[in-house]
């Protein structure tokens, strides 16, 4: 049982509300993991870390441990934690690093064996069926050839930092591609948990496939 959890981006204002949501089914006496990579080069680690604690500290999440090098790491080592945050930066060189050290199959086994994850931003793109959604604001430096994410949330493309002006690229996408797509407004997200996907936020998600766009309410469920 799959327990996802990703935003559009934004401030931790506009994320306030499924942070919140993510706290509710954490296990507080242990440690939360934070993996910043996707920052690597825009964003030194030491202000990334400052800033998830300013972000969960007043939620009641208070030790943190962060993780800069993947390499080596197992599923055993994910055991102490109580979830895994992915944060933002550039999508490409998330999925890059993912792959280079193989941790994109230890983090996939991580979810099929419910664990806990939240993915913003980057961090939510890489969760979701492709990558290329992201291709409008990351460029993209590295030697992929396949964009394939990791295929956690019910075979979803993910687009953040959604506006309604991006809706004729999406439409592009799901055409060319024909995956779907939920895209998320800085100020939302979903929830995958109990096998319902749920928005949260104070803005709606909308739900693009083929043919068809459908707008899903904060509190409602995506069908």
């Amino acid at each position: 049982m799959m327990n996802l959890f990703l935003s559009g981006g934004g401030d931790k204002e506009q994320s306030e509300m499924i942070d919140k949501e993510f706290v509710k089914v954490l296990d507080l006496t242990k440690p939360m993991l934070y993996i910043p990579i996707a920052m690597q080069g825009e964003i030194p680690y030491e202000n990334c870390y400052k800033w998830i604690h300013s972000v969960f500290n007043p939620l009641g999440i208070n030790e943190i441990e962060m993780w800069t090098d993947l390499e080596a790491k197992s599923l055993e080592d994910l055991s102490t934690f109580s979830s895994i945050y992915i944060g933002g930066g550039n999508t490409f060189n998330l999925l890059n690093d993912l792959r280079e050290t193989g941790f994109d199959k230890i983090l996939k086994e991580y979810v099929d064996n419910n664990g806990i994850v939240y993915g913003g931003s980057a961090g939510a793109i890489v969760l979701g069926r492709d990558i290329l959604t992201s291709s409008h604001m990351d460029p993209n430096h590295t030697d992929l050839k396949t964009f394939e994410g990791l295929s956690c949330f019910g075979g979803y493309s993910i687009w953040c930092h959604y506006e309604n002006s991006s809706d004729d690229s999406i439409k592009e996408y799901v055409k060319k591609y024909g995956y779907s797509v939920i895209a998320l407004p800085e100020e939302t997200g979903v929830f995958f948990h109990d096998g319902i996907v749920r928005v949260a936020g104070s803005s709606p998600a909308t739900i693009f496939r083929e043919g068809d766009i459908k707008v899903v309410n904060p509190d409602e469920i995506v069908k």
